[in-house]
Formats: C-alpha cells, sequence, structure tokens
C-alpha cells in the first residue's frame, strides 16, 4: 500500500527563493500572465468583430476553458512518456502560434478552435511546472513555489490589460495577440536554461529495467480518492470566482456599470496579489491543514453572508464589503490544492496523476458557474452563494476529517 501522507523525497535542488526558482519558474510564469493580460482586453472585441450575438460571442471565453480542462490528462500522459521539459518547451511555442493565427482568423468558428487549442497550450506549460516542483522540490518549499508560480497571474493582471488597451487603440483590435505570442517565445529561454527533466519511467525491477512501470488508473486513484473529493468540491468553490460571476451578480442586483466593476476587479487584484505570496509562505511553515481550513472555512461563511446580504436586499456598501471579505479569504486558499496534489503524486505516474488531478479540480471549476447560474435564475441570487458555501465548507470537512496533514508544520 502506498504511504500517501507523508510522501518521501530525496533533496532537489528547487527553493522557493533561489536564482533557480526565479529564472525556471517565477520568471517564464510572469512572462506568460503578463502576454494573456496583454491580449484579455482585445478578446471581447475580436469576438464582436465576427457580428455575432453576446451568447455566441462567449464561446471565445468558453472554448479557452474547455481546451484549459482538455489538455488536463493528456499533457499528463505526455509528461510522463517524454518527460516534463519536452512539454513545458511545446507549450510555449503552441501558444505562441495560436496567439499569431488568432491575429490571422478570418471566421468566427476559426477563433474558437484557435482559442480552445490555446487553452490546451497554457496547461500543458503549468502541468510541467507543477510536476517539476512534485519531483525536484522539497516539501517545505511546495507551498510557496507552487503559490507563489500561480501569484504571478495576479502581477500579470495588474499590469497587462492596461497595456493591451493602449496596444489595441494604436495598432488594431488584433495586434495584442502578436504581442502576446512574441512575449510567449520569450519564455522558452529560460525553459532552455534551467528547465531540468525527470526520468520519463521508473523500473519497477531489476529485471523490467529497460519498461516503463506505470501504475494502472486503479492505483493512482483509489489510495488517494478523498484527495480528488478535496480537488473537486475546491473547484466548485472557486468556479463563480474565477468566472467573474460575482461581477455579473454587480451588475444585475445593483445596476453597476463598467467603471464601478472595473475597480472591484482592481481592487480584487490588489488584495489577492499579497495574500497569495502569504499563502505559500503560512502552507510551508505551518502545514497544508492549518492554511486551507481556515482558508476554506472562511469562504464559507463569507458566502453565506453574501447569501443573507441578497436574501435581505441589504445595501451596495454591503456587498462591496462583503465581496473583498470574500477575495481575501479566498486568496488564502491559492495554489494549496495544487500544493497537496504535488505532495501525493506517485513518482511511478506523476504527470498521469496530475493530468487527473487537474482535470478534477477544473473540472468542478467549470460546472460551478453553470450551477450558480442556475440557481441565481431558477431559485434566488442567495441560493447560489449558498451552494458555493456548501462547496466550501464540504472542503474545510474533508480536510478536517479525512484528509491526513501531508506537510507537518516546523
Amino acid at each position: 500500500m502506498n504511504k500517501i501522507d507523508s510522501p518521501a523525497r530525496t533533496a532537489g535542488p528547487a527553493a522557493a527563493v533561489s536564482w533557480q526558482s526565479v529564472f525556471a519558474t517565477y520568471l517564464p510564469a510572469l512572462v506568460i500572465a503578463l502576454g494573456a493580460g496583454i491580449a484579455l482586453p482585445a478578446v471581447p472585441s475580436l469576438a464582436k468583430s465576427f457580428d455575432v450575438s453576446f451568447g455566441v460571442a462567449s464561446g471565445v471565453v468558453t472554448a479557452f476553458l474547455l481546451g484549459n480542462l482538455a489538455g488536463t490528462i493528456p499533457t499528463g500522459w505526455l509528461i510522463d512518456r517524454y518527460g516534463r521539459r519536452s512539454v513545458m518547451i511545446a507549450g510555449p511555442l503552441l501558444t505562441s502560434l495560436t496567439a499569431f493565427l488568432v491575429y490571422f482568423a478570418h471566421s468566427f468558428p476559426e477563433l474558437l478552435a484557435l482559442r480552445f487549442f490555446g487553452g490546451c497550450a497554457a496547461q500543458m506549460w503549468v502541468m510541467g511546472r507543477l510536476a517539476a516542483i512534485s519531483h525536484g522540490a522539497a516539501a517545505s518549499q511546495r507551498g510557496r513555489l507552487i503559490s507563489w508560480m500561480f501569484g504571478m497571474d495576479n502581477t500579470g493582471k495588474l499590469a497587462g490589460p492596461v497595456l493591451g488597451g493602449f496596444i489595441a487603440q494604436a495598432w488594431g483590435t488584433g495586434a495584442p495577440f502578436l504581442a502576446y505570442g512574441a512575449i510567449a517565445l520569450l519564455a522558452l529561454a529560460p525553459t532552455f536554461l534551467y528547465a531540468e527533466d525527470t526520468p520519463k519511467a521508473q523500473p519497477a525491477t531489476a529485471k523490467a529495467a529497460d519498461a516503463p512501470a506505470l501504475l494502472s488508473l486503479r492505483e493512482i486513484i483509489l489510495p488517494r480518492l478523498v484527495y480528488f473529493g478535496v480537488a473537486l468540491f475546491a473547484g466548485l468553490t472557486r468556479g463563480p470566482v474565477q468566472a467573474d460571476l460575482l461581477h455579473l451578480y454587480a451588475a444585475f442586483a445593483y445596476q453597476l456599470g463598467p467603471q464601478e466593476i472595473g475597480y472591484l476587479a482592481t481592487g480584487a487584484a490588489l488584495i489577492s496579489w499579497p495574500i497569495g505570496f502569504l499563502a505559500g509562505w503560512i502552507l510551508d511553515r505551518f502545514g497544508r491543514k492549518r492554511t486551507m481550513v481556515p482558508g476554506f472555512s472562511g469562504v464559507a461563511i463569507a458566502m453565506t453572508a453574501l447569501a443573507i446580504s441578497a436574501f435581505a436586499h441589504l445595501s451596495l456598501s454591503w456587498y462591496v464589503a462583503l465581496f473583498f471579505i470574500g477575495v481575501a479569504v479566498q486568496a488564502l486558499t491559492g495554489g494549496s490544492v495544487q500544493t497537496v496534489g504535488a505532495d501525493v503524486a506517485p513518482p511511478q505516474a506523476r504527470g498521469t496523476f496530475l493530468g487527473l488531478w487537474r482535470f478534477t479540480g477544473q473540472g468542478g471549476a467549470a460546472m460551478s458557474p453553470i450551477i450558480f447560474a442556475f440557481l441565481a435564475d431558477e431559485v434566488s441570487y442567495g441560493a447560489a452563494f449558498l451552494f458555493t458555501a456548501v462547496a466550501a465548507s464540504v472542503v474545510a470537512c474533508l480536510l478536517v476529517f479525512c484528509v491526513p496533514e501531508t506537510r507537518k508544520a516546523r
């Protein structure tokens, strides 16, 4: 039976604060996030330029998310079969190629296809880095490495959209995608110089030294089933916030315009940025559960409070205060689920496991906006918020009663 509560790891060279982590993890993550941020404001205008309805135009966002989800399991298999280095190189290359092709898209279906493959490419780089951290970093470093890597995304969201707006205004709607493609290529330089590979297969015995000893899906999933439950319900918790449904709620319930919602979005990014970095340090210093249980419990309380606010039709001031509280506690959980996945990933099938892990979490994140919107339409806004609160409560309960600590406090 695999021991997964405190997986053995050999001391690896990766450290949360080192030149290796800066150039191999944080810098390329920041570069890719900046490029994605630059392209972000051009996406709605580009979709609108094909003279489609709002519902159809929203497909450019959905296509990217579906590509991100579809890329999880194949990428995991590629990591185990060909090694993570080749996957990490292919990811930015495909991202750059799809971004350049978006500029030359002649039809809306072509744009959707390119956005789908762009989502797959983005998943390749992320999973390659997660496999690298899982393999090469000590447990005392993983929380910071993963949380700070994802923290680069918020950094890109702070700077990229403003720059992308200027580029679109000066050179046209498609120009930000050309910039995105060029910037994605820059992420290849540190990957070539610093990315190391893992063995592509682990021999089971001396007799089978030349054959891969990959675990079956049953051997990968069953001993870690409760962890997959955590990933699923964590995705259900985060989905509505990640899909910006709270901003949509504010627009409908409080008639907020683009400028007011822009202020909320910027404020949320400013709050999330430092808390995300702090969360990584707490994960490593005090342990995974001592960080995640308060975080997800806080999300449950904040969403319950938002439900009460919606039921009672409280003022906008109440909503703004509760929104920022919810964003803050949600940021405390950032990177934590991926850290636990890196902790319990089996060395014999690390890529396949991480593919299944990401698929489970992002599947929940993809389903929850649909459930949230259905409840808001058919029942009430308060019921939608209660659904998110229940999902967060399930995560906290699983962590308290079913999941052993994967990293003891120092």
